[in-house]
């Protein structure tokens, strides 16, 4: 009976104390050596949904419910520490800064690491600094930021200013292909544009670069990956967060043309120099020089007409994030407006816009759910509406280019037409100043009243995902399932009329004619709209994941991933993928590292048997500055990292033009001829032949690099090196004549190699309260052509193969023929005899004459082989300042007829240092007015192509922090004044013959939309 008693009294006892720890609450305080810290979280460590984080005071409140009694501390940039909570009910905790950046989180594929894991080449940026570039597309904040990140921004129209972009450059052949890189959002391949991403959702952008990282994309991963992970929800209290700019848009270069009177000068200049008679008198130019006739001979600067001075650019976003332990949640919407930079010539009283604009509605909801403890769903829906406008002007051949005419000395001289003529009416031109159909109708009024092209795109993407512990089976092992569906639809609809009234008026007899005979009003506003498109993809992903840890010393991770999707795109021919993933990684005390990775995957673009492939990589590194040895004796140095990786990717990224090439094509519609008197009969002829053995490009790369961190990481550096090799690029064969008599459908024949090697370096420090940050990054891609099928060229220089991909080709500049005596010595050129002023061109093959076997390929193509950037920043007590500058090396760039042929193209400064008899040393060549060796389209040279590179002051930035004391009394949380701008200042490290942008399209006639720098003032407002 005693022990009976006692036994009872023993139970009593303990069930008591679970009862009362079962009900306590934890409180306590989290700081560092500066104070509290608010936003630290924490959570039990055998029950990791049972969490929470730390107020504005550092402060926190938990009731713990597992058996370990330890709690799990994270902050970023801080230490991970565990407590134990036996027997307490009040802690404080201090926590240490990383001032080694070793557990700074790392983004790979289906995954993340830290930096003192990793070894494969990447390159990250947050979502807060790529915020700081008040830019419109989020690959233009981008630039400089990222080593080994390649961008051209080819335009500044709204809606289409977004940059093309690569990794590592180009190793392939541009034509017929599509040379960017993979894009994923979320671990989802997205489908929408980049450009229309709303910075005001990313947590993180992040490149990879080699082979051991885009492996796991198999098929897809030649040209790089870039992966985009958006901000989730939170614990703790909602947090809402208000963001607004407001942006003047200037053209980053504005070309200078000449006046009325300097135009018709040189006009009769040059018809004298070609020996023709001349086509103005000097009453005609004393008028021009005077301004005596403003109506018979204007002299109009058609840019200050058309183009504003600046153009408004605003960019709002609201967001909430928040959450408990149960459900988190992370939901944004957001309004970009970007209005074009013609002037407004908006009838008032019509609703019609005739300029150019982008109007962008972006939202995003990420719910995360914890189900059970062990069960994790989340479902994310996000997606954007587009509206892009542009104006309907048609113009010289039906063009629709504003910018196009303005350099178009046929459709717009300064002398075409006055703006309005005398009684108020439109004025217009006759054939015989203005050539070309269309051009000789007023521009203003062809703005004022031509109507407007549109498009509308709606891009949605919602996914589902589900993650289930098994730990019951091993610690570490998860299984995670995603349903993925997303849509993108965009319809074109137009509003235009042709006919509008202007007239033609003579200043000396006071006469109107209509440009348009028995045209006796406007014409009414057509409706045309095309089509709906709708592009629809189903993607699902299962994916088996392992990571743990033994006796704190071996750590072993794994993954094996399902990923299948069916794309359509209208009525085409659907798409189907389908892959399998793995990584498998072990660590020893994150001293020894090795990683297998790769992927099986297939396409249906080719032959069932020549469908799948299987692309692997292996990957290690050795933390030196871990070793004993090293750790004890160079104490300056926190981390000493060498690494390296070798594999395989692949690329069926085609753009549909080589889809399906194994089938054999017919033709209907041929005729045939049969019998004595010759009838025609329709029938069935054989096509392009097909190909039984095309398959998907393949890209062998291997990658070395360093990771070094000095001075309590005061200091890191990181340097690379590549080495890529494409083989089985889809060419067309150019070695065999076309005297076999068929199609022949493209090969596998191509060879690529790209090599280039990356630095970072990034130093960071105080004085005082001043907190300043340097970053140097240079990258240097450049490949190399090893072989493709060009038949057998009779010299070295006319090859493509041995040089860089994609150049062009053209003569060798050697200077101007001098006078006569020169020419009678000099290699002439087939054709017409040049004149004195005319381009002289090397004679490379030595026959003392200039063809087409003196011509030669270029030594670099458009695309840059270096990039350079530098970042200078810093804070002190709520200021801050950011200045980003960077320069792009090595690519050249060129243009033709409208955008420098004179009267092709309008009269510029650079066409008054023409040369003449007493102007030998001139910057170009004697003005004509007739086609001869000089013509920049009809003979092609390095006198034309020009260096492109440049330096820009791509960003800046100045803030200020509102003092906390002074927000609490609003009851706000955060707010911060800034202002910052992008695209600044361009300086050519070379003259700029074209007057433009050296990032813009290249080869052109001109008429390119102008880069924008932008002026910003923001506001950004934490409740």
């Amino acid at each position: 009976m005693k022990r009976i008693i006692i036994t009872l009294l023993l139970l009593c006892s303990l069930a008591n104390v679970f009862a009362q720890q079962a009900g306590r609450t934890i409180t306590g305080t989290v700081r560092d050596a500066s104070g509290p810290i608010p936003g630290v979280i924490l959570f039990e460590k055998d029950v990791t949904n049972n969490g929470t984080t730390t107020n504005e005071n550092g402060q926190f409140t938990m009731v713990p419910r597992g058996k370990a009694q330890v709690l799990v501390v994270k902050y970023i940039g801080y230490l991970q520490k565990e407590v134990s909570i036996a027997g307490k009910n009040n802690i404080a905790i201090t926590i240490e800064q990383d001032v080694k950046g070793l557990e700074e989180v790392q983004i790979v594929g289906y995954g993340q690491t830290t930096k003192l894991s990793k070894t494969i080449a990447s390159s990250s940026v947050t979502g807060d600094e790529i915020r700081r570039v008040p830019t419109a597309s989020l690959q233009n904040a981008l630039v400089g930021k990222l080593p080994g990140f390649f961008s051209m921004q080819r335009s500044g129209q709204p809606g289409a200013d977004g940059a093309v972009f690569m990794i590592r450059g180009i190793t392939t052949f541009s034509a017929n292909r599509d040379v960017s890189p993979l894009i994923i959002v979320d671990d989802v391949e997205f489908t929408g544009n980049f450009s229309d991403i709303d910075a005001e959702q990313v947590a993180s952008v992040t490149i990879l670069k080699d082979a051991a990282s885009a492996s796991v994309y198999g098929i897809k991963g030649a040209n790089g990956v870039i992966v985009v992970t958006t901000i989730r929800g939170a614990s703790g209290k909602a947090s809402v967060r208000l963001t607004s700019n407001t942006g003047w848009q200037q053209n980053s270069i504005r070309p200078h043309f000449l006046s009325a009177y300097d135009m018709a000068r040189l006009r009769n200049d040059a018809l004298e120099s070609d020996g023709l008679p001349l086509e103005y008198t000097n009453e005609d130019l004393e008028a021009w020089r005077t301004g005596s006739d403003p109506f018979g001979h204007p002299d109009i600067d058609w840019w200050d007409v058309l183009i504003r001075k600046s153009a408004l650019q605003t960019k709002n976003n609201l967001s909430i994030n928040g959450g408990t332990d149960k459900m988190k949640y992370f939901v944004s919407i957001g309004h970009l407006w970007q209005n074009g930079i013609l002037n407004s010539f908006q009838d008032p009283d019509s609703d019609v816009n005739p300029n150019y604009y982008l109007k962008r509605y972006n939202y995003r909801s990420n719910l995360d759910f914890q189900v059970t403890p062990t069960l994790d769903l989340s479902m994310d829906l996000a997606g954007y509406f587009t509206e892009q406008n542009e104006p309907n002007t048609r113009g010289r051949a039906n063009r629709n280019k504003i910018w196009f005419e303005i350099f178009d000395y046929k459709a717009l001289p300064p002398f075409a037409y006055p703006i309005r003529n005398p009684d108020g009416t439109y004025g217009a031109a006759p054939e015989t100043v203005v050539t070309g159909g269309g051009a000789g109708n007023n521009i203003v009024a062809r703005l004022e009243k031509g109507g407007y092209r549109r498009n509308y795109e709606s891009d949605i993407q919602l996914n589902l995902r589900a993650t289930q512990k098994l730990n019951f089976i091993a610690r570490g092992l998860k299984l995670s399932g995603l349903l993925s569906y997303s849509s993108n639809q965009d319809f074109n609809r137009g509003l235009g009329r042709t006919n509008i009234l202007s007239y033609i008026y003579n200043s000396k007899t006071d006469t109107y004619t209509p440009l348009l005979a028995n045209n006796y009003r406007d014409e009414k506003y057509s409706l045309d709209a095309d089509e709906t498109t709708t592009k629809k993809r189903l993607n699902v992903q299962l994916n088996l994941s392992y990571d743990t840890t033994f006796n704190d010393r071996h750590h072993v991770y794994g993954l094996a991933l399902l990923n299948q999707f069916n794309s359509s795109d209208g009525a085409d021919i659907p798409e189907k993928f389908k892959g399998y993933t793995f990584r498998l990684g072990y660590d020893f005390k994150k001293k020894y590292l090795v990683e297998l990775s790769g992927a099986y995957n297939g396409t249906d673009r080719f032959k069932s048997s020549e469908r799948y492939g299987f692309f692997p990589a292996i990957s290690g590194g050795w933390n030196i500055a871990e070793e004993p040895f090293f750790r004890n004796n160079v104490t300056f140095m926190d981390l000493f990292k060498i690494r390296g990786s070798i594999g395989m990717t692949g690329s069926d990224n085609l753009n549909n033009t080589y889809q399906y090439l194994y089938e054999h094509v017919y033709n209907t519609g041929a005729n045939y001829n049969f019998g004595v008197s010759q009838k025609g009969y329709s029938g069935i002829i054989e096509g392009t032949l097909g190909n039984d053995d095309i398959s998907w490009e393949k890209e062998t790369q291997w990658n070395i690099g360093t990771d070094m961190n000095f001075f309590k990481n005061r200091l890191s550096f990181t340097a690379e090196y590549f080495h890529k090799r494409r083989t089985d690029i889809m060419m067309e064969r150019g070695s065999l004549s076309n005297i076999i008599g068929i199609g022949l459908p493209p090969s596998n024949l191509g060879r690529i190699r790209n090599t280039g090697f990356e630095f970072n370096v990034d130093y960071k420090n105080r004085i005082g309260t001043f907190n300043y940050r340097i970053n140097a990054n240079m990258a240097r891609a450049k490949n190399y052509i090893e072989f493709m099928d060009e038949g057998a060229p009779p010299y070295a220089w006319m090859k493509q193969t041995g040089g860089q991909a994609d150049r062009e080709k053209g003569y060798e500049f050697v200077g101007f023929y001098r006078d006569e005596a020169d020419i009678d010595k000099s290699p002439l050129p087939v054709g017409a005899r040049p004149k004195p002023g005319d381009i002289k061109y090397k004679d490379l093959n030595g026959d003392n004459k200039i063809d087409s076997y003196d011509q030669k390929y270029y030594d670099f193509a458009n695309t840059p082989t270096n990039n350079y950037a530098l970042t200078l920043a810093g804070d002190w007590k709520g200021f801050n300042f950011s200045f980003t500058f960077q320069s792009a090396t090595n690519f050249r760039i060129g243009a033709f007829a409208e955008a420098v042929t004179p009267f092709f193209g309008n009269l510029r400064q650079v066409h008054l240092d023409a040369w003449r008899p007493d102007n030998q040393d001139a910057s170009f060549p004697r003005i004509s007015t007739m086609d001869n060796i000089s013509n920049a389209l009809s003979n092609k040279s390095d006198f034309w192509t020009v260096k492109g590179d440049y330096i820009k002051l791509r960003n800046a930035e100045i803030g200020y922090t509102l003092p906390r004391e002074w927000v609490r009394k609003l009851r706000l949380q955060q707010v911060r004044l800034y202002a910052n701008g992008s695209n600044l200042i361009t300086w050519m490290l070379g003259p700029n013959l074209y007057d433009l942008d050296p990032e813009v399209t290249s080869n052109t006639e001109g008429g390119v939309y102008p880069n924008q720098k932008v002026y910003n003032l923001g506001l950004n407002v934490n409740f």
